[in-house]
Protein backbone atom coordinates (compact mmCIF):
# COMPACT_ATOMS: atom_id res chain seq x y z
CA UNK A 1 0.00 0.00 0.00
CA UNK A 2 0.96 3.38 -1.06
CA UNK A 3 0.94 6.34 1.37
CA UNK A 4 1.15 9.76 0.03
CA UNK A 5 2.13 12.57 1.48
CA UNK A 6 -1.16 14.91 3.28
CA UNK A 7 0.53 18.26 2.16
CA UNK A 8 2.41 16.78 -0.47
CA UNK A 9 0.09 14.62 -2.27
CA UNK A 10 1.72 15.20 -5.91
CA UNK A 11 5.13 15.15 -4.80
CA UNK A 12 7.32 12.24 -6.69
CA UNK A 13 8.00 10.68 -2.55
CA UNK A 14 5.39 8.29 -1.02
CA UNK A 15 6.11 6.00 2.06
CA UNK A 16 4.69 2.39 2.03
CA UNK A 17 4.10 -0.25 5.25
CA UNK A 18 7.33 -2.62 5.91
CA UNK A 19 7.36 -5.36 8.17
CA UNK A 20 7.21 -3.84 11.72
CA UNK A 21 8.25 -0.26 10.16
CA UNK A 22 7.32 2.50 7.87
CA UNK A 23 9.42 3.01 4.18
CA UNK A 24 10.59 6.26 2.58
CA UNK A 25 10.76 6.19 -1.31
CA UNK A 26 12.16 9.09 -2.94
CA UNK A 27 11.16 8.35 -6.38
CA UNK A 28 11.49 4.76 -6.73
CA UNK A 29 14.82 4.73 -4.33
CA UNK A 30 14.34 3.87 -0.81
CA UNK A 31 16.19 6.36 1.29
CA UNK A 32 14.79 6.34 4.78
CA UNK A 33 12.98 3.97 6.78
CA UNK A 34 11.45 2.99 10.15
CA UNK A 35 11.85 -0.61 11.09
CA UNK A 36 11.08 -1.47 15.18
CA UNK A 37 11.37 1.96 16.35
CA UNK A 38 14.64 2.45 14.46
CA UNK A 39 14.63 5.32 12.06
CA UNK A 40 17.93 4.24 9.44
CA UNK A 41 18.98 6.94 6.78
CA UNK A 42 20.22 5.51 3.41
CA UNK A 43 21.22 8.67 1.14
CA UNK A 44 21.58 12.50 0.59
CA UNK A 45 21.20 11.67 -3.11
CA UNK A 46 20.21 15.27 -4.44
CA UNK A 47 17.80 18.34 -3.01
CA UNK A 48 14.78 16.38 -3.88
CA UNK A 49 15.60 13.42 -1.75
CA UNK A 50 17.03 15.78 0.89
CA UNK A 51 12.95 18.05 0.67
CA UNK A 52 11.49 13.96 1.11
CA UNK A 53 13.41 13.29 3.95
CA UNK A 54 12.83 16.35 5.56
CA UNK A 55 8.71 15.76 4.85
CA UNK A 56 9.38 12.39 6.09
CA UNK A 57 11.24 13.27 9.35
CA UNK A 58 8.38 15.78 10.13
CA UNK A 59 6.11 12.86 10.05
CA UNK A 60 7.76 11.89 12.87
CA UNK A 61 7.94 15.01 14.75
CA UNK A 62 11.46 15.09 14.30
CA UNK A 63 13.40 17.49 11.96
CA UNK A 64 16.09 17.33 8.31
CA UNK A 65 19.01 18.22 10.81
CA UNK A 66 18.55 14.94 12.71
CA UNK A 67 18.65 12.82 9.50
CA UNK A 68 21.46 14.74 7.93
CA UNK A 69 23.38 14.00 10.89
CA UNK A 70 22.38 10.52 11.68
CA UNK A 71 23.19 9.47 7.76
CA UNK A 72 26.64 11.02 8.42
CA UNK A 73 27.69 9.70 11.53
CA UNK A 74 26.45 6.03 9.75
CA UNK A 75 23.79 5.65 12.94
CA UNK A 76 20.31 5.69 13.68
CA UNK A 77 17.92 6.32 16.67
CA UNK A 78 15.01 4.51 18.14
CA UNK A 79 12.39 7.32 17.74
CA UNK A 80 11.02 6.75 21.01
CA UNK A 81 13.68 6.49 23.24
CA UNK A 82 16.29 8.23 21.75
CA UNK A 83 18.79 6.04 21.76
CA UNK A 84 21.62 5.83 19.23
CA UNK A 85 23.67 3.16 17.68
CA UNK A 86 25.92 2.39 14.66
CA UNK A 87 24.23 1.08 11.43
Amino acid sequence: MIIKFTDHKYAQAHMEPIHNGLALYSYTTKVAEVRDGWLRIFGLYSMTTRRHIGWFMRELGKDYQLAKKLYEDYMMMNIYTGEVKSV
